[in-house]
Parts: C-alpha cells; structure tokens; sequence
C-alpha cells in the first residue's frame, strides 16, 4: 500500500511539472526560468476560472471582456442571498495589464448588498448602498476579484469592467 502511495505521489509530481515547464510555455520565448514562471501562471489562471461564478449560477446576464478579468454585467435580484464573483481570477501577471476601470450602477430597493473588490487576502468596499461611479484599480499578483454579496437583496447591478487605456 506504501508502495502504491509513493508512486501516486511521483506521478502527480510529475505531471504537474511538465504541466508547468511544458504544455503552456513558448519554447522559443526564453530559458527554462521564463518557461516555468510562464507556465505556472497560464496554470493560476486557469485554475482561478473555478472561482468564478458560473455564468448559469449568475443572478444576471454576463458578457465577458478580453478575458475574465473586464466585461460588462448586468443583473436583476429579488431576495438574493449570497456571493457571486463576477469578474477577475488569480495570475503572476496579467496579459493585458494590471490597469482596471469598474464603472456601476448599484440599486438596492431591499435588503442589504454590497459590492467589493477582493486583492490578496484584503477586501475592499466598492459600493454599499445605491450609487453610481468610475472607480481604478491596480490589480496585483494573486487573487483578484469583483464580488457582489446580498442578504435578502432585491434591487439591480449593472457593471463595466474594462481595461485602463494609457
């Protein structure tokens, strides 16, 4: 049994090295370094695409952007009770910058909700009671994510997330 153990155990670390050193890099991009650093973030942000809300699970209706990170949603709630992560995920570095511009629109007619960004282990408040704005943000390596949380929430969300133009 110990046997069969130890060799499941160097299967698996097996795997995920090639997973990280081979599938996902570009051989003719760089060193071994760069290969590995750029597969262990194509696999951080595939991963992190589980932590999202499934489009089917969402109160509302979701147009994703360039990737998971930008789109717009927009959402009707009645008696909602929950989390929903709307945008964002989890990499090193991302693709397409780390300048992000969230515009919404929160209406709350019942119940309480609340609308944060999530950056590491650190939440921060958005919006909390109904009110419009522009807001950016400068995303880090690690989780990242818009979330909206509801407690007996019955009102409307409507949110743009879209890449920071320089």
């Amino acid at each position: 049994m110990k046997r069969a153990k130890a060799f499941i155990s160097m299967l698996l670390v097996l795997c995920l090295t090639v997973s990280f050193a081979g599938c996902s890099s570009n051989h003719d991009k760089g060193n071994l370094k760069d290969n590995l650093i750029d597969g262990w973030n194509s696999w951080m942000q595939s991963f992190s695409k589980h932590a999202l809300t499934k489009e089917k699970d969402l109160q509302g209706e979701k147009e994703e952007g360039v990737d998971a990170y930008t789109g717009t949603y927009s959402a009707a709630y009645d008696g909602f009770n929950g989390k929903e992560f709307i945008f964002g995920g989890t990499a090193l570095e991302r693709e397409n910058g780390n300048h992000l511009q969230v515009t919404y629109k929160l209406t709350i007619e019942d119940g309480t909700a609340e609308l944060n960004w999530i950056a590491g282990n650190n939440e921060y408040s958005v919006a909390g009671d109904s009110s419009e704005d522009t807001k950016e943000y400068t995303i880090s390596s690690g989780d990242n994510y818009i979330v909206l949380k509801g407690e007996n929430f019955i009102g409307n969300l409507e949110l743009t997330v879209k890449d920071v133009e320089n």
